[in-house]
Order: structure tokens, then C-alpha cells, then sequence
């Protein structure tokens, strides 16, 4: 099914510059480490631009992206993340769309104080009915709110604003929560981020096989960066120039596996985690985009 028409131009799309900008320096010794660390609290985006906070909450996953009037908020980490104290800076009165993208408790558990502090437009689910107190406790807070309520299938259409998000899974509901969750594709002018949750080897076969997946400068790495994600054939369809993984630092699963960033490097994406970099935010205006971390920056490299 042949589903993919708002990314359909990113196969042609070959920037002319390489991307990553990086305006502050440190050196040690007589090796260079260049890093951008950039107080961003309250920076708006502006005129023509776009931001996408991918914040740092711990083994968790939250995205903001940011238009400056619309947000969208991808995921909320944990209970503790703290994500809706976060939000105060950005959210512009209501907060727009909510995407929960499967029912654990890592992604779902701060997205019931958010739909406590702030008023939504449109709530989206996999559809998954788990029995956690997390899950139960985040239904309730939906139910309360006066919002839309969709669950997501593979080409639904998530349009708030000048923001558009197409849903590439799930094709159906399932009890495999990580293969259940909800991968999304967003460009912004010729720049092409995917969001791919926790999808894993499975939901990437599915995805290859249902549609073309789009040629992405930025990748939201799938399941933390673990080995039963980031498959070869679905990188090198991809093609992502940065990768993100989203961790936190010394989690008892050990994201993010060598294995998975063998996989990125292979295809030559340049790897940042919110283990080592903390909240990541990237900034476009939809033909070049630069990359701000809130901690320095080391790239990674292969381990031989």
C-alpha cells in the first residue's frame, strides 16, 4: 500500500552543506573536542523556523517540536520527567496535539500531568488497552480532557496548524507494545525527521514492506538505541544523517548496544544521546537545520 505522499520528495532531496553546526570550542591537549552547549530555555523559534526539542528525561522518551503558535508533543517520559514543567516555556496557551506513542509506562507516564496542566486539542494512541496503573491513570486523564481522541493507523494524517505528521505504524493494534508503537514523518521544507518510538526489527520489516519509507536527515532512534531496533535494511532505507537515541546515563538495560550504533555509524549518522548530551534541540527553517545540546558534544565512533 503505497500510502506515502507528504515525504514523497525527500528521495531527491541531497543538501548542499553539511549540516551540523558547531560554534563553540575546547581543546585538550593536542586533540580538538568542538561541542555547542546552548542555553535555550525560553528561545522561541523564529520567523519561518521550526524547533524539536528532544528532552532529556531520564530512560524515557519526549519531543516538543515547535513552531512558535503550534506544538506538538511526541511522548512524556516517566511520572517523575518533569516534562510538563518543561512545556511552560514553549506551549503557547493549548497545547495542540498530544501523540502517546505505545502504553509504557517510560512514554505515557509524564503525559498525565501534562493533560492536568495544559489544555488539548487532539490526543493520539496506538489503541492498546494495557492494564498498568500508568496506562490507567493516563485513559482517565484523557477521558477528563476535552480533546479530540484518535487511534493512529498507518497512513492517518496528524495536521494541527502548518504542522504535519504522517503515521507509518501501526498498521494494527497488537500486544507487542514496542512493535505497537506509533512511528511518525514529519518534513519541514526539505528536512525530514522520523520518530520511531519503540518500534522494533518487526515494525521495521512491516514498514519496509507496506510503503516507501522517506530519506530522513534526522532519525529518533527506535527502542533507546537497543539492539532489536535499528535494523540494516531499514538504516539504509532511511538514510539519516543524525541519529538521536534517547537513554538515560547507566540504565540497567544497557542503551544504548554497540550493536545499534555499529548499525547508525555504518550508514553514516552522526549519533547524539540524551545519556551524554542531555536535552538535544534542533532548529530548521526547512532548508538547513544546526544542532544545540545542552551538555558538550563527543561523537561517537566505532568500537573496533
Amino acid at each position: 500500500m503505497f500510502c506515502y505522499s507528504i515525504s514523497a520528495g525527500f528521495n531527491d532531496i541531497i543538501l548542499n552543506m553539511k549540516k551540523i553546526i558547531i560554534p563553540l570550542f575546547l581543546l585538550v591537549a593536542a586533540s580538538a573536542i568542538v561541542f555547542y552547549a546552548v542555553n535555550y530555555e525560553k528561545e522561541l523559534p523564529d520567523a519561518g523556523e521550526i524547533t524539536v526539542h528532544f528532552i532529556d528525561v531520564g530512560q524515557g522518551d519526549a519531543i516538543l517540536i515547535d513552531s512558535g503558535m503550534t506544538e506538538i508533543l511526541i511522548d512524556g517520559g516517566d511520572k517523575s520527567s518533569g516534562i510538563a514543567d518543561y512545556l511552560t516555556d514553549y506551549v503557547d496557551g493549548n497545547l495542540e496535539v498530544i501523540v502517546a506513542t505505545h502504553a509504557h509506562a517510560d512514554h505515557i507516564g509524564g503525559l498525565i500531568y501534562v493533560l492536568r496542566s495544559f489544555d488539548v486539542g487532539q490526543i493520539w494512541y496506538d489503541g492498546y488497552e494495557a492494564s498498568s496503573q500508568t496506562f490507567k491513570d493516563f485513559i482517565s486523564a484523557v477521558q477528563s480532557e476535552n480533546a479530540e481522541v484518535h487511534i493512529a493507523r498507518r497512513c492517518d494524517i496528524i495536521s494541527t496548524g502548518d504542522l504535519t505528521l504522517l503515521v507509518l505504524n501501526p498498521d494494527s493494534t497488537s500486544d507487542d507494545l514496542n512493535n505497537n508503537s506509533i512511528v511518525l514523518s514529519f518534513s519541514y521544507g526539505t528536512v525530514g525527521f522520523l520518530f520511531a518510538g519503540d518500534a522494533e526489527h518487526e515494525a521495521e520489516a512491516s514498514m519496509l514492506l507496506s510503503s516507501p519509507v522517506p530519506d530522513i536527515e534526522i532519525l529518533k532512534v527506535g527502542h533507546h538505541g537497543s539492539r532489536t531496533a535499528s535494523s540494516a535494511e531499514f538504516l539504509s532505507a532511511l538514510t539519516p544523517e543524525v541519529a538521536i537515541y534517547m537513554a538515560k546515563t547507566g540504565n540497567s538495560y544497557g542503551h544504548p548496544h554497540q550493536e545499534a550504533l555499529d548499525a547508525l555509524l555504518n550508514v553514516g549518522a552522526q549519533i547524539y544521546g540524551t545519556d551524554t548530551c542531555g536535552t538535544i534541540v534542533i532548529t530548521t527553517n526547512g532548508e538547513t537545520y544546526q544542532i544545540e545540546t545542552e551538555k558538550p558534544y563527543d561523537s561517537i565512533t566505532a568500537i573496533p
